[in-house]
């Protein structure tokens, strides 16, 4: 008796590594990722490190079963650093877990491929990571990920809902489509027939890294629109005794449409989905101009969604439908 007839391959482990280990870079140690931090910390006045932590969620089992390993990695990307960022926060590094039934080398390797790549859009090296081989947890040779990362920010320059401000005004940035959240309904969908798969279905979530990071001076707050639907996620940012009054002045793109002809309510849809704004700055007046210039010379689409007023009321957004 070894260890592969139990179901795990130390071997197969072992390949897949050896295929990216010339693509990461030096601070990928033997037992931990080491990242100096001293001629870093020395560009900021009082440094503050940022995590977060996030998966792909059930869309893995739609992009798994396509071998989309690319938008597998753009995902998770996306869902950790565009979270990241709304605090203001540059990325540093990224750490991966790649857990699966049974372990496929080449599959893997795809991955970490595609990984290496997306951060490297985004300036964030990736450190290090794992590989679980967990036969008997997951089924077959299915595979899970999950991404966790670290950034920086000056204290003073966090964005948060303590500077949010009557009159501010709130624009989002559109979406490419579900992103990485409500799959769980996306797939029941699509189990019942009641949509048609192609393309646009898994379409890869839209990164706001670089134009957050360029803008984040400009702004009083951010809000990565994911699970939960702009209700929830803007209503983080919102201060006790303001409101957040939005107007659907944005194309909701199709893929969306067609959840709702399937029979998905509005509301539901609104509370589920990200209906085609990924990511929100509430920003002062005076700033508006400026942040315009530098999203339309990034050829970024912009809309002006709504405004903050006073409220009496326990309701922090409206969302006029």
């Amino acid at each position: 008796m070894d260890y592969k007839s139990s179901g795990v391959n130390i071997d197969e482990a072992n390949s897949m590594i050896s295929k990216v280990k010339d693509k990461l870079k030096e601070n990928a140690g033997l037992y931990a990722g080491l990242f100096p931090l001293k001629n870093i910390i020395n560009e900021y006045e009082n440094p503050v490190l940022v995590s977060s932590t996030d998966g792909v969620g059930t869309k893995m089992i739609l992009l798994e079963e396509r071998n989309r390993w690319d938008i597998v990695a753009n995902d998770l990307v996306g869902m950790v650093l565009n979270d990241l960022v709304c605090m203001g926060a540059k990325p540093l590094f990224f750490l991966d877990y790649y857990a699966t039934g049974k372990l496929d080398g080449e599959k893997g390797a795809a991955f970490l491929n595609e990984l290496i790549k997306v951060l490297e859009k985004v300036n964030c090296e990736l450190l290090g990571g794992e590989t679980a081989e967990l036969p008997g947890m997951l089924v077959k040779d299915r595979v899970d990920v999950a991404g966790f990362a670290v950034g920086i920010v000056d204290k003073d320059k966090i964005p948060g809902k303590e500077k949010v401000k009557e009159g501010d005004i709130v624009i989002g940035l559109p979406s490419s489509g579900f992103h990485s959240n409500g799959y769980s309904l996306v797939r029941k969908l699509l189990d019942e027939n009641r949509m048609k798969f192609d393309e646009k279905i898994i379409a890869p979530t839209k990164l706001y890294v670089n134009e957050t990071l360029k803008i984040k001076d400009y702004i009083h707050a951010a809000a990565h629109i994911t699970g939960g639907g702009i209700g929830e996620n803007l209503s983080r940012v919102i201060p006790e005794g303001y409101l957040a009054n939005i107007h659907i002045n944005w194309k909701i793109p199709e893929v969306f449409e067609r959840a709702l002809n399937a029979g998905v309510k509005i509301e539901e849809a609104f509370r589920v989905f990200n209906m085609g704004i990924g990511m929100i700055y509430i920003l002062p007046q005076e700033n508006l101009q400026k942040v315009k210039e530098i999203l339309e010379e990034m050829d970024i689409s912009i809309y002006e969604i709504g405004k903050i007023i006073k409220t009496d009321e326990d309701e922090k957004v409206r969302i006029n439908l």
